[in-house]
């Protein structure tokens, strides 16, 4: 046999093929051919290539005759035929017992081969016995083997080992069933579990192409057959989910291909940048308020939320029901309001019910309401017809019963989520409140929310409800409301303004105000509804970024809201819309700052006595402190109640009298130190929070920028940060720092030798330059490239404080940036007093208040532009690499 550098001639000419027929195949798939169809010629071609590889390995290892002693079993995608164009080939040498030492000779030089000519190969080595024993006790084994395929050998072996699995399979379908939806649930919960992630998994997230496979492997467990057109033959799956399916795997295969010749391996994740490529191949154009890639968008969330509705209640029906369970449930039901029906799995509607169903939405609202009190699904059939007939009704008028109805829903806070999403899914919740429409798989495409417009308003109704069994104030709170529904419909429309060319607020109100009319609102109530819907973002914008201690934000804050029924609605919409942008996107510190904006705003509304309302808490909790102060401690009293005068209000909201004494208590040692730093870990915001306290004499050192610059050097991450001033010109600086090197809390060495480094840089003889690393790796680096949709922004403000000039910084987030952008307020001789910095998921708010070297503030033209324009520069430059540890 012909050898070439080490390797078989045969090998070497395989990967010449295996190149060639990638090329011609990414021909074939520009020109559009269907995914599926590509799919197939290459598993065509990686056949012809193996089948040559096993041949010869059996003729080397001297086996050449004793073919009829192996089957080579493709599996899995190999299996199925769908393979991508950078796949795995998912391969198993099946043999009998009496050829074991053989196999193994034969098994090693066929893997080698195949892996050197090109292919990724996922190999075993096992008898037919051996099968069965790891798919009965594996889930990820069971469901590769329940796609497989003969290549060749031995047809009678190939025959004894699916026969077995399938007869095994069948007498354990239950208890296979559930693991393969256990390794499918846990899959999607690491890779996304919702179908409306914004980066999802084309194979993993949910909708994905891993649910197509799961109905197979369900499919095999339960009636002996993967397929899915078989399937459909035997009436396992219903035409309309038939239809869907086919139209979602034909759309995602050919979509996998297409990123997978684009990246030149194999490429799953739809990331950003990934997407904006994708919608330009697909040929859209965008719209007016809506981008190209918000348009491919919606079409993928379209597809994929019907295959995982498909997918899930296929699941359902083989579970949990056959035939002749279904039949009997039938007889046995019993009538309830006339038109449905209960049995011990579902609920379901008579034919005359079925016709009503179909046409009014009040119908549907009864039947859910029958469905959530005996805490039973509606059956699938009658599930797709109301969807069918929604899918091509127009949203006209509706009458009083289904107002009256959707209000009696709205009302309630128990499973409302739940409730809204199936209406939702049904299409029937557009037909109540048109605006839905637009919003359905509408993309939003930031870093900042997580999911579509519609599963984002669904999931705030979520967030606020399940308030209702929480502890805190906000729950309270939430649990003291009278109407209820007003703020759940806030919810569910806060967001509809978006994907138009006007600011989604202003849209918004006038979505509200029609909703209103259309539900026969009062006008109080309709008052109330376009109030919390235009100013959604008022409560976050104000206590995000505004020096809470200057009662002059409050004040008018509390001059736009007006009342304080408004204010309590609107901290609540407020903590459920953050909610329920993303995972970690709402933390302790965020609540504080809006428990805090709601007390001082909410005191402008009541007449305080003494003890009572915000004043009176502040006030109980300074004197708290200054009563926890040793006694006969120097210095006096005077100086303690000064400095407990003068700590923020947001930290008196958060922090124990007695770890408030002794940080305090630190302040004593500047007197013979420039600096002081201390850390610890906060368990609720897996965060670690470093105070720097520094005595400001002298000229400036520019001590923010030199903090920034260390913690951003050590590769840690800065959620939020605030700056005030101490009596005795002392900088309090608190920055809540996730330290990316450490799951959880990280080691108190790791926090001492922060805290060293960051005195160690305010030493003013001490060059202010961090040393950065050329690079590092973290369990938090992201895998898809930044990308910049909205424009960085440098906004001023010279009329909320009297004293201060307000410079707000919007900019993604970077390393290093709130670094480079402090660095260049001191270059230009500004004083910055006050600084609050909030980072959303890759997007930062940084609000600086500065002076100019004379303590005035900044208000002349050119100046406020020589200003914008180094601040842009410093946050779009990227940080210069420097050589360091």
């Amino acid at each position: 046999m012909p050898v070439i550098g080490g390797l078989p001639a045969a090998v070497i000419q395989s990967r010449k093929r295996l190149d060639e027929g990638r090329q011609k195949l990414r021909a074939q798939h520009d020109s559009g051919s269907p995914g599926l169809h590509v799919c197939v010629r290459l598993t065509d071609l990686v056949d012809s290539i193996v089948l040559d590889l096993f041949d010869l390995a059996l003729e080397q290892s001297g086996m050449a005759n004793s073919s009829g002693a192996f089957s080579l079993v493709a599996h899995g995608g190999y299996g199925r035929r769908d393979v991508a164009p950078f796949s795995d080939v998912d391969l198993m040498l099946l043999h009998s017992k009496s050829v074991a030492t053989e196999a193994v000779s034969v098994a090693r030089l066929l893997s080698q081969w195949i892996v050197d000519s090109g292919c990724q190969l996922g190999f075993s080595l096992r008898t037919p016995q051996q099968s069965w024993k790891l798919a009965w006790s594996d889930a990820t084994v069971f469901s590769s083997l329940a796609e497989s395929r003969l290549m060749a050998g031995s047809t009678e072996l190939f025959a004894t080992y699916i026969r077995g699995l399938r007869q095994g399979a069948r007498r354990r379908s239950q208890k296979l069933i559930r693991k393969v939806e256990h390794a499918r649930f846990e899959e999607r919960r690491k890779y996304g579990e919702t179908v409306f992630l914004l980066e999802p998994n084309i194979k993993r997230s949910r909708g994905g192409l891993r649910d197509i496979q799961l109905m197979r492997w369900i499919g095999f467990a339960k009636f002996g057959e993967c397929d899915i057109e078989r399937l459909a033959q035997l009436g396992h799956i219903t035409p309309e989910d038939h239809q869907a399916l086919r139209r979602g795997y034909q759309y995602l295969l050919r979509l996998r291909n297409q990123m997978h010749f684009t990246a030149g391996k194999s490429q799953d994740q739809l990331d950003r940048a990934l997407q904006i490529r994708l919608a330009e191949w697909s040929g859209f154009e965008g719209e007016e308020g809506i981008l190209p890639v918000e348009q491919f968008m919606k079409q993928y969330f379209e597809h994929t939320s019907e295959i995982r509705y498909s997918s899930a209640h296929f699941a359902n029906s083989a579970k949990w029901q056959s035939p002749i369970a279904k039949s009997i449930e039938h007889t046995v039901a019993f009538p309830v309001r006339r038109d449905y029906r209960v049995g011990w799995r579902h609920v379901w509607a008579t034919k005359s019910g079925l016709e009503r169903l179909k046409r009014d939405p009040a119908a549907v609202l009864e039947l859910m309401s029958v469905s959530s009190l005996f805490d039973k699904p509606i059956e699938h059939t009658t599930w797709r017809e109301i969807r069918a007939a929604m899918l091509t009704r127009q949203a006209g008028d509706i009458d009083d019963v289904t107002i009256q109805r959707f209000m009696e829903l709205l009302s309630s806070s128990g499973n409302l989520a739940d409730q809204l999403r199936r209406l939702h899914e049904l299409r029937v919740l557009e037909q109540i409140i048109p605006g839905m429409t637009h919003a359905r798989c509408l993309l939003q495409f930031n870093q900042y929310h997580k999911y579509t417009v519609d599963a984002h308003s669904i999931q705030a109704v979520d967030c606020v409800t399940d308030l209702e069994s929480d502890e805190s104030l906000l729950g309270i709170m939430y649990r003291g409301l009278k109407n209820k529904a007003i703020l759940h419909l806030a919810l569910l429309i806060h967001d509809l303004g978006k994907g138009f060319a006007e600011d989604h607020s202003e849209v918004g109100r006038r979505i509200a105000a029609k909703t209103a009319d259309r539900l026969c609102l009062s006008a109080q109530d309709k008052e109330t509804l376009e109030f919390l819907v235009h100013q959604h973002l008022l409560l976050a914008h104000t206590a995000f970024r505004y020096d809470l201690s200057d009662n002059r934000a409050a004040v008018k804050f509390a001059s736009v809201v007006g009342s304080s029924e408004r204010l309590q609605l609107l901290l609540l919409l407020t903590y459920a819309d953050l909610a329920s942008v993303g995972p970690d996107v709402v933390n302790q510190w965020k609540v504080d700052l809006l428990l805090q904006l709601y007390y001082q705003t909410d005191s402008h509304f009541r007449d305080d006595k003494p003890g009572e309302g915000f004043r009176g808490e502040i006030t109980s909790r300074r004197e708290a402190i200054l009563h926890a102060v040793p006694a006969n401690i120097n210095p006096g009293k005077d100086w303690w109640k000064g400095q407990i005068d003068a700590l923020p209000i947001g930290y008196l909201m958060r922090t124990p009298p007695h770890l408030a004494v002794s940080e305090l208590a630190n302040l004593l040692e500047l007197e013979h130190k420039p600096s002081l730093t201390w850390g610890r870990y906060i368990e609720s915001q897996q965060a670690v929070e470093y105070t720097i306290a520094t005595r400001q004499t002298g000229r400036p050192i520019g001590a923010f920028h030199r903090i920034t610059g260390v913690i951003s050097s050590l590769g840690m991450q800065i959620n939020a940060a605030d700056i005030h001033t101490q009596p005795g010109d002392i900088a309090w600086d608190r920055f809540l720092v996730e330290d990316q090197e450490y799951e959880g809390a990280p080691p108190q060495s790791r926090i001492d030798l922060v805290c060293q480094k960051i005195n160690q840089s305010l030493n003013p003889e001490s060059p202010a330059v961090p040393n950065f690393p050329m690079k590092w790796s973290s369990r938090g680096s992201k895998n898809s490239e930044s990308l910049e949709i909205q424009p960085t922004q440098v906004r001023f403000d010279n009329s909320t404080s009297e004293s201060h000039t307000i410079i707000t910084l919007f900019a993604y987030d970077r390393l290093g940036l709130l670094y480079s952008v402090s660095k260049a307020l001191f270059e230009m001789e500004l004083i910055l007093q006050f600084a609050k910095i909030s980072t959303h998921l890759d997007q930062v708010v940084d609000v600086f208040y500065v002076t100019d070297m004379n303590h005035a503030k900044i208000e002349e033209s050119t100046h406020l532009y020589m200003i914008r324009q180094r601040l842009l520069q410093a946050a779009r430059s990227p940080l210069k690499s420097l050589k360091g540890s």
